[in-house]
């Protein structure tokens, strides 16, 4: 009786560390996660696109969906770099709010709101998990009128 009862506690302590190590792994990454995307758009504000590429993969494909102009962009991770580098993106100051992160090990997706006081982008970004550091593997998003 008294080993049935060791053999209880001891996995008893075994599932509530196991819990534990899972829910501390999900926040880090929640948190890498978040200060990924607001790197990002912060780069693409101040137009800084050497450490922009620091957090978005070569190949990774961005859309935007424009409701103002009725068109739709589209993007791989090297030519947003290169439009942010010569000037055709970014250039002012936005907020970034990111609603919920899903993280699956190395790969996770996030809901992102950024707005300014004129327009709102709601983006649906998935990233990977390369060498230890997240990166953004795409983006999809669709920009309107804040309101």
């Amino acid at each position: 009786m008294k080993t049935l009862k060791s053999l209880i506690l001891i996995a008893f302590l075994a599932l509530t560390f196991s819990a534990y190590a899972e829910n501390n792994f999900i926040k880090e990454d929640k948190g890498e996660i978040e200060q990924v995307v607001t790197n990002f758009v912060k780069n693409v504000d101040s137009r800084n696109a050497n450490d922009l590429s620091n957090s978005i993969m070569p190949s990774a494909s961005i859309v935007v969906v424009n409701e103002l102009t009725k068109s739709i962009d589209s993007y791989s991770g090297t030519q947003f770099v290169n439009l942010v580098k010569n000037g055709q993106k970014g250039g002012w100051q936005r907020n970034v709010s990111v609603s919920t992160v899903d993280s699956d090990g190395n790969t996770a997706i996030a809901k992102v709101d950024i707005t300014d006081s004129r327009l709102k982008e709601t983006g649906y970004y998935t990233f990977v998990k390369d060498n230890g550091v997240w990166k953004i593997t795409s983006e999809i998003t669709t920009l309107k009128l804040n309101k």
